[in-house]
């Protein structure tokens, strides 16, 4: 019984000062506190030895642990599932240093007469020595850092778990056993499924803990990205408030020069040509030169972005308001879903054909909205505009035969038909949606081009029904 005691008084109390070694905390060496644990420790083991006595060696080894654990989370003030986890890797740590230790002393004093004495002694002084070595591993100087950090890990908890099951199950076995011969085999054995045990469990729970942080760090740079977006929008919107301030500005400017000339008009004077002239230019120019100085989103791609800046001019050339959203990466949508050099005639047919269509338009809102990368999930270009809508037998004939009704300003029907090629050779899909007659506060429609291997072509309009109307019209014609 006494001998039991000792072992166990010496585990309990290497138990609780690798607690500490793990999680780095420097002890007080008060006599005080010092005297304090020592009791402690003696009531515990002495609980402990009667529970296996006249109860169990697993409830003794369960009521053991948790008791160091209570211990433990009273001093370093954590809640007590931590401070059984952090108990339990203590607790194995010492337990195996106590069975290389028998296996040591066995090996010591095989051929030696000593009595149980003094083999406990030689099996504490091995058991010192070694606890001393792993105790002052370098690796263990600064305690172990993803323990100090991971309260909540639900890896590591599994894999405590795991290795306290092992433990007891030995302990269990171990406790069992009266004479030194049984006891060898029994390690030994032990020892070979233990270790195997181990080092899967060991393997797997943190080949899952990596898995855990890789998932971490995606999360941390997922919201990185999401501040980098919402500053960057943060900035469009300070640049279109102060757009629109320019263009309060210029509107104000605008009514007072019609309101000139009709006073001008109403009380028969002389219209001086020249002075308002001028002053229509002047206009003109800081209107111009407003569109001018707003800088695109650049994709990094020097063809694109070239194209994207030419069509600017061309909106400036004709005051049409031209704004561009570019969203992820553009490099992996050329690279993947369509060429650069398709992409680029495609950004330029679309934006020519809405310019085209706005010109057409007596509407005071020239507005072209330009989206680029992914939208709704899948790379994609969108095209909004607030000109006129589609000729009905463009929208029939669309992918069939050129059909445009603006010969005169340089549109053929080609670009369309370009589209339909483009859109076949990527199996994208081709989706017109026409929001309604032009107004001077929303675009009237949008075209939109979806990289999703699917090749569909698709129709969305407040005209739906006079526009199948005009489609079995134009088919009953081509029957007859």
């Amino acid at each position: 019984m006494l001998l039991n005691f000792i072992k166990l008084f010496f585990i309990t109390l290497f138990t609780l000062k690798f607690n500490d070694k793990l999680l780095d905390i420097k002890n007080e060496n008060k006599i005080k506190n010092i005297c304090f644990r020592l009791i402690i420790l003696i009531v515990i083991n002495t609980v402990v030895l009667f529970i296996k006595k006249y109860a169990d060696t697993t409830i003794s080894i369960i009521f053991l642990i948790m008791s160091l654990a209570l211990l433990f989370s009273y001093k370093i003030k954590k809640n007590i599932g931590y401070s059984i986890m952090i108990t339990i890797i203590s607790f194995c740590i010492s337990n195996i240093i106590y069975i290389i230790s028998v296996v040591l002393s066995y090996i010591i004093f095989r051929f030696l007469y000593v009595n149980d004495y003094a083999t406990m002694i030689g099996i504490l002084l091995i058991y010192i020595l070694l606890y001393e070595l792993v105790y002052n591993m370098k690796k263990l100087k600064y305690g172990i850092s993803f323990l100090k950090k991971n309260e909540q890990n639900e890896y590591l908890g599994l894999l405590i778990l795991n290795i306290a099951t092992g433990l007891v199950l030995a302990v269990t076995v171990f406790s069992n056993i009266k004479t030194n011969i049984e006891v060898m085999k029994s390690v030994f054995i032990y020892i070979i499924f233990f270790s195997i045990f181990m080092f899967i469990t060991i393997q797997k729970s943190l080949q899952l803990y990596y898995k855990q942080k890789l998932q971490e760090r995606e999360v941390e740079e997922i919201k990185e990205e999401l501040k980098n977006k919402d500053k960057e929008i943060k900035e469009l919107e300070k640049e279109n408030l102060k757009l629109n301030k320019k263009n309060h500005s210029i509107a104000h400017k605008q009514k007072l020069l019609e309101y000139e000339l009709e006073q001008m008009l109403l009380n028969d004077q002389i219209v001086d040509g020249n002075h308002i002239k001028d002053k229509i230019e002047s206009l003109s120019n800081e209107m111009q030169n407003e569109t001018v100085s707003i800088e695109l989103t650049k994709t990094n791609i020097d063809k694109i972005d070239s194209m994207l800046k030419y069509m600017q001019s061309e909106c400036v050339k004709n005051k049409i308001d031209f704004q561009l959203q570019i969203n992820g990466n553009i490099h992996h949508m050329i690279n993947k879903y369509i060429e650069k050099e398709d992409l680029e005639i495609l950004i330029a047919d679309l934006i020519k054909n809405a310019i085209i269509a706005i010109n057409h338009s007596e509407n005071n809102n020239k507005s072209i909205l330009v989206r680029l990368g992914i939208i709704d999930g899948a790379y994609s270009l969108y095209v909004y505009d607030s000109g006129i809508e589609f000729e009905i037998d463009t929208l029939i004939n669309l992918g069939v035969k050129p059909s445009t009704t603006h010969a005169n300003d340089g549109g053929t029907g080609m670009g369309l038909m370009n589209t339909f090629d483009t859109l076949k050779k990527y199996k994208a899909s081709l989706v017109i949606e026409e929001y309604g007659k032009p107004v001077e506060d929303n675009f009237t429609k949008v075209i939109r081009i979806i990289f999703d291997k699917e090749n569909i072509y698709k129709v969305s309009s407040y005209r739906e029904e006079e526009i199948r109307e005009r489609d079995v019209k134009k088919r009953i014609e081509i029957l007859e």
